[in-house]
């Protein structure tokens, strides 16, 4: 709460700045400046900037003090596990860590641009003006890197459901379809634009869908040679 200028300046207010650096890496791989424009942002309530400013210091808490949510995860389940398991579920613990950070960096670097972007250049005609509401952008911003952060834990909570005896390799397969049709819509929740940004979200959901099978079925296979 004492960084906003950081926060906001830097970080969430930097896919509208013309040197984001996503920006300055496509123009440099295309050789051109498709991604040149600074876009306006505006705030039409009277408290607006200063639930915003609450709201996004909250996420943002919980963002940089993952790593020790994680921490105290595994010190709570710590004094229940054998040695073993310890070493099995330290390396649980970390890969939550690491999926969670990959997905926020998916979101902040790739996946928001595109989104501000493609809203940024679509228009019906030359009368209207794009001039973002700070409110809608805000939420663009969290909903493309925070929930991108929690759906890369898909193969943690495929695990843990595995381990619980709730989900099996025979029921993935059997409902295939069924997870592909939840796919689709949890990346056009994500990505509320064009089709381009919903496949954008799709292609690493479906990546992870596809180790969270390869974990289940590992997990299940595993179990089974336990009770034998």
């Amino acid at each position: 709460m004492f960084n906003k200028e950081i926060i906001f300046d830097k970080i969430i207010f930097g896919p509208i700045k013309n040197n984001f650096i996503t920006y300055r890496i496509i123009n440099k791989i295309n050789n051109t400046k498709n991604f040149s424009q600074n876009i306006k942002i505006i705030n039409r309530k009277i408290l607006g900037q200063f639930n915003i400013y609450m709201f996004v210091c909250l996420i943002g808490g919980f963002i940089i003090s993952f790593p020790y949510i994680c921490y105290e995860l595994w010190k709570f389940i710590k004094p229940g596990l054998t040695i073993k398991e310890q070493k099995f579920y330290r390396l649980i613990i970390i890969s939550s860590y690491v999926l969670f950070s990959l997905g926020i960096l998916f979101g902040y670097f790739l996946l928001s641009p595109m989104i501000i972007q493609f809203g940024d250049n679509f228009k019906i005609s030359d009368i209207p003006q794009n001039v973002f509401d700070l409110c809608d952008y805000i939420s663009t911003i969290i909903k493309s890197t925070l929930y991108m952060g929690i759906v890369f834990l898909f193969p943690i909570f495929a695990f843990v459901l595995t381990k619980l005896g709730v989900i099996t390799p025979q029921l993935l397969h059997n409902y295939k379809k069924h997870a592909i049709l939840i796919i689709l819509i949890i990346a056009s929740a994500i990505t509320p634009g064009d089709i381009i940004n919903t496949i954008v979200a799709i292609i690493p959901i479906i990546f992870l869908y596809q180790i969270s099978v390869f974990i289940v079925s590992l997990v299940y296979k595993k179990n089974l040679l336990n009770r034998n």
